[in-house]
């Protein structure tokens, strides 16, 4: 673990945290589970790819902030 990652505030390392719980689950999903028809096939698919742009999109909000934060210093 890096020290400014432990330098960061509690609420950082909370999206953090969900970001690659959520990662991994999607992947987990996408990668493990193989539904027996088209119907919980889509279900898959709709929460495996609900899971990955969650955390895309805290990954990208945590990265903006950061730039943010620094453009202002």
């Amino acid at each position: 673990m890096s020290i400014l990652f432990r330098l960061t505030d509690s609420k950082s390392r909370i999206l953090a945290g969900i970001a690659n719980f959520s990662l991994a689950a999607g992947l987990i999903l996408w990668v493990f589970v193989h539904p027996a028809n088209q119907t919980t096939d889509s279900v898959r698919h709709f929460f495996a790819g609900l899971l990955l742009g969650l955390s895309v999109t805290i990954n990208l909000f945590r990265l903006y902030c950061r730039r943010a934060a620094s453009a202002k210093s």
